[in-house]
């Protein structure tokens, strides 16, 4: 698949506007459809109506990857919610017409494999390709609220170049949260080793996506297996970063709060947060994703857990850290290359708007992302095959 290369203004709204530039990245919806969209998408629930609508055209036409995609993009924004009184759960329903679609094509190419590890009181699912006389083992996870099927082209591109590769969801995410009901805690290690136990793997690269780029350096100061790691984004303080862009009195009455959980304007805070979608959207997303996260309070705090400040200093692997010039996280780039100090290797690469990549995951140009991530896997294996 060829990725579309670009970032676009098809919607006013800054998130909106991302979410349709990576859905448009990806290589599978062109220009035009997303365009149309964008323009007539004016609020959330318009968002859903269209992708949703759009879904069902593309399914009808057999389009399969079309069809799983839109049907994301429109569960994406729909709100963590109860079941209704007829027991439907819009959330849900979109989530398992997504899934179909995605498994009528992914599970028809013979290439990838699909199996399911047992952990906790569910699985982990694993796709996976394994050529002949591979040149090294890629292990690849998503962040936050992120569907491994979503980025399934990037273990194709890696399989293709002759890598075995493995791509896995955790607690928190896609299968494993909404079949399984497993949330996400800060430990990824335990999941990660679960993976390379089950496939016998060791002198693995480990790539963390979006928030990965705290899940992967957390799980590589636990298993020396992992011999590379790349912050595909840094996630140097995902607090931090949130409250820096809201400005510096805000950042300080949130840092009051999240210390004082009782003090009673957290009523008053709760309310006028919830009177914003985005923000109830977002909170929701926290409460279903996170363990033990049912406030706006508790949401803070815990995201403050999911920094690489205090681990840095313990990786001993080669690291690789990406960045987009434009990404809120990226203020933290130069401490995040500093604070390895242990590290075998450190590599920075910081993406421009030049390179249309200077946005968060590098959403405009993954080509060059996956490029730039094999180019220094190459370097760092040289070339080897695999022991696997």
């Amino acid at each position: 698949m060829k990725f579309n290369v670009g970032f676009y203004d098809f919607n006013a709204d800054t998130g909106m506007n991302f979410q349709l530039n990576r859905f448009y990245s990806m290589g599978i919806l062109d220009y035009e459809e997303v365009k149309e969209i964008g323009q007539k998408a004016d609020d959330f629930e318009k968002w859903i109506s269209l992708f949703t609508e759009k879904g069902k055209e593309e399914e009808i036409k057999g389009n399969h990857l079309k069809a799983a995609l839109c049907y994301r993009a429109a569960q994406f924004y729909t709100l963590n919610t109860k079941e209704d009184e007829n027991g439907h759960n819009l959330k849900r329903e979109l989530y398992e017409k997504c899934m179909e679609q995605y498994d009528a094509h992914y599970r028809s190419v013979d290439a990838i494999q699909y199996v399911r590890i047992p952990f906790k009181n569910g699985y982990l699912p694993v796709y996976y390709v394994k050529p002949e006389n591979p040149k090294s083992v890629i292990v690849l996870h998503g962040g936050y609220d992120s569907l491994i099927q979503e980025f399934l082209e990037f273990l194709v591109y890696f399989g293709e170049l002759g890598y075995e590769v493995y791509f896995f969801e955790g607690p928190g995410q896609g299968e494993v949260l909404m079949r399984c009901g497993i949330q996400m805690t800060p430990h990824w290690e335990h999941c990660t080793s679960v993976v390379l136990d089950h496939f016998n793997l060791n002198n693995v690269t480990l790539i963390g996506v979006s928030l990965g780029g705290y899940l992967a350096p957390k799980a590589a100061v636990y298993d020396n297996r992992i011999q590379r790691v790349v912050m595909f984004d840094l996630i140097y303080d995902f607090y931090g970063a949130i409250t820096n862009k809201m400005g510096e009195k805000k950042a300080k009455f949130f840092d009051y709060m999240t210390a004082h959980p009782r003090n009673i304007l957290w009523k008053w805070l709760d309310k006028k947060l919830n009177e914003n979608y985005f923000m109830k959207w977002l909170l929701g997303q926290g409460y279903a994703i996170y363990e033990n996260v049912h406030t706006p309070c508790e949401y803070f705090n815990c995201i403050k857990q999911y920094n690489t400040r205090e681990l840095s200093s313990h990786i001993k692997q080669d690291v690789l850290v990406l960045a987009g010039e434009a990404d809120l996280y990226t203020i933290y780039y130069e401490d995040q290359l500093k604070a390895l100090t242990n590290a075998r290797s450190v590599t920075g690469r910081l993406f421009t708007k030049e390179e249309c990549a200077d946005h968060h995951g590098q959403i405009g140009n993954v080509q060059l992302v996956l490029d730039t991530i094999m180019n220094w896997i190459e370097e760092k294996t040289n070339g080897e095959e695999s022991g696997n």
